[in-house]
């Protein structure tokens, strides 16, 4: 590994960005949770529509037949809803429209755009998610991260190097 690395002109476009973020909402526990409620009453109202048309052989009760479309329904539109959110939360975020300049050594991560220059402790650092094969998140909030394309790594340097640099300054790195 040669210091400092450097990952030149990162961008993120909007795909990216819904992409890797989407992915991150689906592997959160409470997003698996909901996902696996829903399946469950998808499940039990299809049992209930199937058992009521084979007991008479035509729909009696036309109220699970409508709980299930409007399951089926949500289930759907549930999944566009969040793209959308996360297009219009890409919008928001000009931070990520213009290159970003990245430069890593042993003790900080500094990076630099149009929109001005950061500086942070690999320290202050709360954890680091690689999003494979191509972005690593690092997160200096819960809230906010800064997201490296791992493409961008200049050579002598790979991604891995970058990753183990991570791992040396002691933050965990989930891989998704």
């Amino acid at each position: 590994m040669h210091l400092p690395l450097l990952a030149s002109g990162v961008t993120m476009t909007a795909d990216e960005y819904v992409a890797v973020n989407f992915r991150l909402w689906k592997k959160r526990p409470r997003t698996l949770f909901n996902h696996l409620l829903l399946g469950m009453a998808i499940l039990l109202l299809s049992v209930g529509v199937y058992q009521d048309i084979t007991r008479s052989g035509y729909v009696t009760n036309w109220s699970g037949v409508v709980f299930l479309a409007v399951a089926v329904l949500y289930a759907g539109v549930r999944m566009a809803i969040v793209r959308y959110e996360l297009r219009r939360g890409y919008a928001k975020n000009t931070g990520l429209h213009h290159p970003i300049n990245f430069t890593f050594d042993l003790e900080t991560l500094c990076g630099s755009s149009a929109d001005g220059r950061f500086e942070a402790r690999w320290r202050t650092l709360r954890r680091a998610v690689w999003v494979r094969p191509n972005w690593l998140l690092l997160y200096p909030t819960e809230a906010a991260c800064y997201y490296v394309d791992l493409r961008q790594i200049q050579a002598p340097n790979t991604p891995e190097h970058l990753l183990a640099l991570v791992r040396d300054a002691k933050i965990a790195v989930r891989e998704v």
